[in-house]
């Protein structure tokens, strides 16, 4: 594309950027677009809050679920050290 072409089309894009905005910013059916949008961002954020929520939930049981193993594996090897020891060996 030749410079001069991706200048009118820039304009042009740029244009139908700024009507589309100019209508929606002033007439009713605009008003009830943007309110439509607004409820879209609101349950996206919503779904994304309790998405990472839950998430957030998981890794704390995995993490407690990993200490209590790796308690009861040192527990293990310290009371097998402790019988060791006491039977002399």
């Amino acid at each position: 594309m030749k410079d001069q072409t991706k200048i009118i089309v820039g304009l042009i894009a740029g244009a139908a950027v700024v009507a589309t905005v100019g209508i929606l910013l002033n007439s009713e059916k605009g008003n009830e677009i943007k309110d439509e949008i607004s409820d879209y961002f609101a349950d996206l954020i919503k779904s994304v809050k309790s998405k990472v929520q839950s998430s957030a939930d998981d890794l704390n049981e995995y993490k407690n679920n990993a200490v209590k193993n790796a308690r009861s594996i040192i527990k293990n090897k310290v009371d097998n050290a402790a019988d060791a020891a006491m039977s002399g060996n």
